[in-house]
Order: C-alpha cells, then sequence, then structure tokens
C-alpha cells in the first residue's frame, strides 16, 4: 500500500494514534525503506523475521513453473493454462498495464467468465470486483499490481505472471497470493526468448527455482476441460437429474459409453475434433517441426536461410508456406524450429530428406535463441521508486543479445537476425551483410546462390557463379565461421 500511493495516508494515522500504545507492522518484504519506516514509527521494535537468511524468499507449497511465449501467442495460451492449472478454480493474472488488463479480460469473457482490476477502476467497483471475486461468481481476475499487495482473497489456485514484473519484490508479492495459510498454490511466468536472462536474474534474487514447461497440448486441454464437466455435474440437484434418468438410459443402450462421451465433448467447448496448434505462437491449423542436422555433413552454422535453402530443395511448397523460424539455443546441436501447416507438414514429413539431416514433429519446444531485445524493466527500478519517487537506480539486469551466429528468427515475409539484416519486401526478404547482398524473389528454389553455398544450405549444392567470380577480390564482409572480416568462409582458416 505504501509503494502505490498511500504513504502519506498511512504516515498520517500514525503521528494521530495515542502515544501509549502497542504497534505491530507486518509487511511481505523488507526493504531498507520499509526498515526506516519502522525505526521512525516504533520504539525499540522487535524484529520477527519469518524467512532470515534463507534464499528462498517465496512460501512453501507454491510451484513455479515458466513457459516461453511469444507476444502474439500470450492471450491463446492464456486460456489453455487456466484451464489446465486452476482446475476450475480461483486465478489472478498480473499484467503491467491497466490497457493491457481490460484487453486480455475481454479477450477471456468469451471463453471464461472474467473482470479487471486496476487503479483507473472506481473504488465501489473495485469492491463489487472483488466480493464477486471471492464469491465465486467469476474465476478469474486480471489486475494490474495494485491486486499484487494488501489484498485478502483465500483459495486463490493459480497466479499467472502475464508479463514480467518490474523487480523481485512485486515477484514475490504477486505469487503470495496464492499458497496462503499453509495452502498449495501454483505460479507461472510467462516470458519470450529475449526475457530469458531476466528469468534467470529472477531466480537468483528471489532464490527460487522455475520448472520450465511448455504450453498445454491439445490433449491436456481436453483432459482438464472434461474433468472441469464432470466436477460440475457433481453440483445437479438430484431432483433435476430424475427428468432425464429415462432419455438417458435410452441413449446408453442406443450408443453405449460413446453417449455419455458426446456429452462431455460438448460441454466441454469441442463438438468437433480440434486441429493440431503451433507450439510457438499456439495457433490453429499449424504444426511445429524440428530441423537437425549432422555437422560431419555440413560446415558452418544453422540459420534461417540454411533451413529456408534446406526446404526449397526437398520441398519448395513449403518453403513458401513457412512460418516463424527460431534457431535452437543449444551449441551442441545444429537445429531450428519453424511451423507449417497441417497438411503441407504432413507431406514434408514423407519427403526424402538428404543424409545428415532430419526433421521430425516436435510436442516440447527446446530453447531458442533469442529474437530481440528484451521488452520488460526488471531490475531497472523498484517499485517504491517507480510510484513515488521516480528515481532509481539505472541498470538493467533484463535484456539480452542478440542471438549467435544465424540467431533470431524468421518469417514467411522476410527474417530478423542478430547481424543487421536488411529490411523485407512484399515478394520476399532482402539482406546484407558485409558488402555482400541477398535478394529473393518468387522463384524460391533458387534464390540462394552466392559464393559459398555449402557454407550455410543444407545439403545444397555449390553455385555455378562461385566458380567465375575473381577469387584474386578482396572481401569486404564478414566470415560465416569465424565472424572475422577480410575473408570467406571457405577460405576460413579457423
Amino acid at each position: 500500500m505504501l509503494a502505490v500511493g498511500f504513504e502519506e495516508d498511512v504516515e498520517l494515522i500514525l503521528e494521530n494514534l495515542p502515544p501509549k500504545r502497542q504497534s505491530m507492522l507486518f509487511s511481505a518484504t523488507m526493504p531498507s525503506w520499509v526498515k526506516k519506516l519502522s525505526r521512525k514509527y516504533l520504539d525499540n521494535p522487535l524484529n520477527i523475521d519469518l524467512v532470515g537468511n534463507q534464499d528462498e524468499k517465496l512460501a512453501e507449497g507454491i510451484k513455479l513453473y515458466a513457459i516461453s511465449t511469444t507476444a502474439t501467442s500470450k492471450r491463446t495460451i492464456l486460456s489453455d493454462l487456466i484451464t489446465v492449472y486452476a482446475k476450475g478454480g480461483k486465478t489472478i493474472v498480473f499484467t503491467q498495464t491497466k490497457r493491457d488488463a481490460d484487453e486480455v479480460s475481454l479477450a477471456l469473457t468469451s471463453i471464461i467468465a472474467s473482470e479487471a482490476l486496476h487503479g483507473d477502476i472506481s473504488q465501489h467497483q473495485r469492491e463489487r470486483t472483488l466480493n464477486g471475486f471471492r464469491q465465486g461468481k467469476f474465476t478469474v481476475l486480471v489486475a494490474t499490481d495494485v491486486a499484487a499487495r494488501g489484498l485478502d482473497i483465500p483459495n486463490v489456485d493459480l497466479i499467472i505472471h502475464y508479463e514480467l514484473p518490474n523487480d523481485p519484490e512485486t515477484f514475490v508479492h504477486r505469487s503470495g497470493r496464492t499458497g496462503r495459510a499453509g495452502k498449495e498454490g501454483t505460479a507461472i511466468l510467462m516470458f519470450t526468448s529475449s526475457q530469458r536472462r531476466t528469468v534467470r536474474s529472477l531466480e537468483r534474487d528471489v532464490g527460487c527455482k522455475f520448472e520450465f514447461v511448455s504450453p498445454p497440448v491439445v490433449e491436456d486441454v481436453l483432459e482438464s476441460s472434461a474433468e472441469q464437466v464432470v466436477a460440475t455435474l457433481n453440483g445437479v440437484h438430484p431432483e433435476s437429474v430424475e427428468f432425464f434418468t429415462p432419455t438417458a438410459q435410452r441413449l446408453i443402450e442406443e450408443k453405449g459409453t460413446d453417449a455419455l462421451a458426446a456429452a462431455l465433448a460438448q460441454l466441454s467447448g469441442f463438438s468437433r475434433p480440434p486441429s493440431s496448434r503451433s507450439l510457438i505462437n499456439h495457433e490453429q491449423g499449424w504444426v511445429t517441426l524440428q530441423l537437425t542436422r549432422d555437422s560431419a555433413f555440413s560446415r558452418g552454422f544453422m540459420s534461417a536461410r540454411s533451413v529456408m535453402g534446406f526446404l526449397s530443395d526437398v520441398y519448395p511448397t513449403a518453403a513458401d508456406e513457412i512460418g516463424k523460424i527460431h534457431i535452437i539455443a543449444d551449441d551442441r546441436v545444429q537445429g531450428a524450429v519453424f511451423d507449417l501447416p497441417e497438411e503441407i507438414a504432413k507431406e514434408l514429413l514423407n519427403k526424402q530428406i538428404p543424409p545428415g539431416n532430419t526433421i521430425s514433429k516436435i510436442t516440447k519446444l527446446p530453447a531458442l535463441q533469442d529474437d530481440g531485445p528484451s521488452s520488460d524493466n526488471y531490475g531497472r527500478f523498484s517499485s517504491r521508486d517507480r510510484f513515488s519517487r521516480g528515481g532509481g537506480s539505472r541498470f538493467s539486469r533484463g535484456g539480452a543479445r542478440g542471438g549467435a551466429r544465424g540467431g533470431g528468427s524468421m518469417d514467411r515475409r522476410g527474417f530478423r537476425s542478430s547481424r543487421s539484416w536488411g529490411s523485407d519486401d512484399e515478394d520476399g526478404f532482402s539482406s546484407s551483410r558485409g558488402g555482400r547482398s541477398f535478394r529473393s524473389g518468387n522463384n524460391r528454389g533458387s534464390r540462394f546462390s552466392t559464393s559459398s553455398d555449402d557454407d550455410w544450405l543444407i545439403g545444397g549444392s555449390r553455385s555455378s557463379r562461385s566458380s567465375s567470380r575473381d577469387s584474386s577480390r578482396s572481401f569486404g564482409g564478414a566470415c560465416f565461421n569465424c565472424g572475422k572480416s577480410g575473408h570467406r568462409a571457405s577460405e576460413c582458416p579457423n
């Protein structure tokens, strides 16, 4: 409450209390400014610290999960997370801005009953919203950090950090809305690949350990939805059941257990079979595939262009319809993941693949290279500085540099990478590095021909133009292999 603007009000109350009294102040965290306030208004106080020197700052019984997402897939994943992890219980979703709270709540309402809570809502409406949430009139509260402290809401089963908190204290307070009074709870942190280092910093600062998991697959969502329907059925009044018993008996005689299964499917919202979903952006109708190659069969490193070149050789239709490409962040593996429409993915998996390369459908994303700068403000300032003083430290623990060579992500129009590639246009993409340029057109099968194709093209062949190029000309670009300027990868001493 002090951090969000009530400091003067609290101090006014303390100054008007009788001089002879017993005062007790409670705080989930004890930063220096809280200690300073206690020294000012308490006389020789006794400090009772329930955390002490323990590295773990969170209450016991809170399970911590971290899920890598993209900015576009967050809202789609959110409803699945609530279905699978809350199991019909209460959920608080924390956003950074009031606008996000309103928009996320509105998007969820069509699937799960939810309300928004933030500073622009009147006090009367806040009380109505909180009472409705406590009484179970709706099960999802989407809120800014105004709900992270000072609220007594029992039996919250799930906390979702839709956006990363700005500091470790806020994370502790947010997560502390669940697992209260000795009960168990779950907290899920959603982050993008560029925020992975921030998540590691948060682990270190709070003394916690996240279990990194993938977004729920369709089978998990179906199972959890069915369980919630069964729990709802248990609440149907017995007298109402009697009216439907004859029909139920007739259906069982005609269709057996299929009748009950059909009813569960309809009540769960899956009257039609669900299509496959991308693991990258969670869109329906897409399949995420993984391409890996044996380093013994190629030189150089995996890049978004090498994936496109590979697909152009093996199945040009897949290269035309590919979604985003992400490079695997594992030095021991030369690989990438990408999305394809479901039918095209099936065709690609049946194609003949060049030796040393493997394409497979995956159910869990590996660690991916960063695809851009961090967008969070974690570690830049404390919540007190943010709300009251406006000052604070200027360092940032968040963020991450661009991915390693060939890192970044690529979509069907163009690609982004850590090496300042050029901009794309409607027909394809163009880029430049060290004086060399690449441009694609509608002919995807030949757009990647350069003087050293075998440095990056999986299963590709050297362009005929390379033999006619004057090898004595000085090369002003950077080597694909070692990153140094002045020579090509084919001439690299390393």
